[in-house]
């Protein structure tokens, strides 16, 4: 009987988003605001971030995406959460070179992203050129919310009827992985 306890909850378990050998690299201990506020320190570091799509851009085989750092919770379901609009703590630089769907790359969109920090990097992104903390992707992963809230998926609040999350995986040397959520 416990076996099969074993069995049924290790069924319930959510998938793994990132392949292992890309998420065991990750410094756990690198916050964000550490980041911020020294981030020369941190460069070279690979570091776990997420966050909203706020502007894209793709240069050639490279896209550059402008994200509002968010906290990543783990339950209900895994991914970057606003709580009751809590304010970000402030915006990166994600780059990632090879292709991508331009579905993943809209704005509201929520991401999570596992790679080296660069330290600061002027991009153009905005406009005007701004110096921001900038993580080089080695694996990043898109959910298709357009400014919903992740755990509100299959039934958005802004929504008509049932609407399917579609998220993507994409890793440097991987193929790329499209997941379908129909609950959390």
């Amino acid at each position: 009987m416990i076996g099969g306890a074993g069995l049924l909850i290790f069924a319930c378990a959510p998938a793994a988003i990132f392949p292992p050998e890309f998420s065991e690299k990750v410094d756990r201990t690198v916050t964000f605001e550490q980041v911020v506020d020294h981030p020369a320190e941190y460069e070279g570091r690979v570091v776990e971030f997420g966050g909203q799509i706020l502007t894209s851009v793709v240069e050639g085989e490279e896209v550059h995406l402008l994200v509002r750092e968010l906290p990543i919770q783990t339950t209900p379901v895994y991914g970057p959460v606003d709580r009751d609009g809590l304010r970000a703590r402030g915006m990166f630089v994600i780059r990632y070179t090879g292709r991508v769907s331009t579905q993943d790359i809209m704005r509201g969109n929520m991401v999570v992203v596992i790679g080296p920090m660069m330290g600061t990097v002027v991009t153009n992104l905005t406009g005007s050129p701004v110096s921001r903390p900038t993580v080089r992707a080695e694996c990043i992963h898109y959910w298709r919310t357009q400014g919903e809230p992740i755990e509100d998926y299959p039934w958005p609040k802004n929504a008509v009827g049932y609407v399917l999350l579609v998220q993507q995986t994409y890793c440097i040397g991987r193929p790329t992985t499209i997941l379908y959520t129909t609950n959390p």
